[in-house]
């Protein structure tokens, strides 16, 4: 009884692998674009004390700022994918309601950040609801739903646009660095299938930086270097080759 029960189980396992692995198959690459947000961590703004919970508190969402996304992705396994892409954005942030509020500085930040990434999947287009029947009511095509965690490594290029007090206290302590620092992306992301060759994917990702310097800023307080997190929505369209 255990064996017939461990064979169909396995069985089943096989089939369901096979059913949900033909889009990838069929369509390995994909590109896609797509908007999001952008949001900063640095020595900029933050809370009014230090018991900020890890960072959760020095969210801002007045600071959040328009990014664009788009890229290229390989899927040359069931269960990785291989992501190329570039971001443009735009960090903000200001001393106004924390610590340092007497300071005043603000700053705003343009940057192009070029990644690859290293996607591994828990769900890989997963059939969870019906999304076309055939003339005698069979389904014939279903909506797909894939989750992945995401790491890799990148670039970002970046220009800061200081205020006033904040300028000047640059000009005053000779303040110099470059404007280009690596980039460590991690993060998670979802793709619903609306069609065979199309997604709607969501990602949300921090970029851990080898700068502290993307706000144009360091303190000697500084534990760590500048963190700035991307939220985007992208339209994906599958295709077999090009």
């Amino acid at each position: 009884m255990v064996k017939k029960a461990l064979l169909f189980l396995s069985l089943f396992a096989a089939s369901a692998l096979i059913t949900w692995s033909q889009p990838w198959r069929s369509t390995p690459f994909e590109i896609y674009g797509g908007l999001g947000t952008a949001n900063y961590f640095g020595d900029i703004g933050g809370t009014p004390d230090e018991d900020n919970l890890y960072g959760i508190k020095d969210f801002e969402f007045l600071q959040t700022r328009p990014s664009l996304t788009a890229g290229l992705r390989y899927n040359f396994h069931y269960l990785f994918s291989l992501n190329t892409g570039v971001t443009f954005g735009w960090l903000s942030g200001n001393d106004e309601g924390g610590r340092n509020e007497a300071r005043g500085y603000t700053f705003n930040t343009l940057f192009f950040e070029p990644s690859t990434k290293v996607e591994v999947y828990f769900l890989k287009d997963y059939p969870f609801r019906a999304r076309r029947t055939d003339r005698k009511g069979r389904i014939a095509s279903y909506s797909t739903l894939s989750t992945y965690f995401f790491g890799g490594f990148g670039g970002i290029f970046f220009q800061v646009i200081p205020n006033d007090a904040l300028k000047e206290r640059r000009e005053r302590d000779n303040i110099q660095h470059g404007n280009a620092a690596l980039v460590l992306p991690v993060g998670l992301g979802l793709k619903l299938g609306i069609g065979y060759e199309t997604d709607i994917g969501i990602e949300i990702g921090g970029r851990y930086t080898t700068s502290d310097y993307i706000d144009g800023f360091t303190s000697d307080f500084a534990r760590h270097n500048d963190v700035y997190y991307i939220t985007t929505i992208n339209l994906v369209y599958r295709f077999s080759e090009f």
